[in-house]
């Protein structure tokens, strides 16, 4: 697994909007924590193959099965947290991020759906930062207001509400 970042994020109240995104002083390699763990016996066997073709490299197969398995989930009301991660995961990994953040926003959006703040939290901050990257300041500062009330919520562990805010600076 890949060491969190600590990532800045310039966010700020209505009235001060910074016109740039704030830039990491961390080399050109940092990147944000986009991983999920190589096997996890929960998943269905089509994800589990959907990261197969992700990893041997045949990508557009791997993006047909993954929303093959988010489209079986949303029909039967399952929340398709993880294998959303996973196409984000690929996405970035491509070094296409402007689509893998817009996954993160189809996830956000189903936490807010299945009552997982926690999910919708780190997609959330995930997105934001991938934005900022890609000079999307208007889309990043939005995250990160949307992720605001979040960091001080009860429904987010403590520990998670500490590692997040620990890669945001909120001006």
């Amino acid at each position: 697994m890949i060491p969190s970042l600590a990532l800045i994020i310039a966010a700020a109240s209505c009235g001060d909007i910074p016109a740039r995104p704030a830039r990491s002083t961390f080399p050109a390699l940092a990147r944000p924590a986009i991983v999920h763990a190589d096997t996890q016996p929960s998943r269905s066997a089509q994800h589990r193959e959907a990261d197969r073709l992700a990893f041997t490299g045949k990508f557009n197969k791997a993006r047909v099965e993954y929303l093959a398995v988010i489209a079986v989930m949303d029909s039967s009301a399952s929340f398709p947290g993880e294998v959303l991660w996973s196409l984000a995961t690929m996405e970035y990994g491509r070094n296409r991020e402007l689509s893998a953040a817009a996954i993160l926003d189809r996830l956000a959006e189903a936490a807010v759906r299945y009552g997982r703040p926690e999910w919708q939290a780190r997609a959330l901050l995930e997105a934001g930062i991938l934005y900022q990257n890609h000079g999307r300041t208007d889309l990043s500062v939005d995250r990160v207001r949307r992720l605001k009330p979040l960091l001080s919520s009860p429904a987010i562990s403590a520990s998670e509400r500490a590692q997040m805010a620990g890669r945001v600076a909120m001006k």
